[in-house]
C-alpha cells in the first residue's frame, strides 16, 4: 500500500518552526513592553520662547 502525504503539504518540522517563530515574537512583545515600563525617560525639555504680538491684545 501507498503512503499518502498530509494535506499541508509540509512536513512537520514547518508546524516546529512556526511554533518557534511565534514564541520567538511573543517573547520580544513582552520585553519589549517590560523594557517601556521600566525605563526612565525624561522628556526633552528646552525653553520655548514665542512673541505675541502687540494687535492681539
Amino acid at each position: 500500500m501507498a503512503r499518502r502525504r498530509s494535506r499541508s503539504g509540509g512536513d512537520e518540522s514547518s508546524g516546529v518552526l512556526i511554533k518557534i517563530l511565534v514564541s520567538l515574537l511573543l517573547v520580544l512583545l513582552v520585553a519589549g513592553g517590560v523594557a517601556l515600563a521600566t525605563l526612565d525617560m525624561k522628556p526633552p525639555t528646552r525653553p520655548v520662547e514665542k512673541v505675541i504680538p502687540n494687535d492681539r491684545f
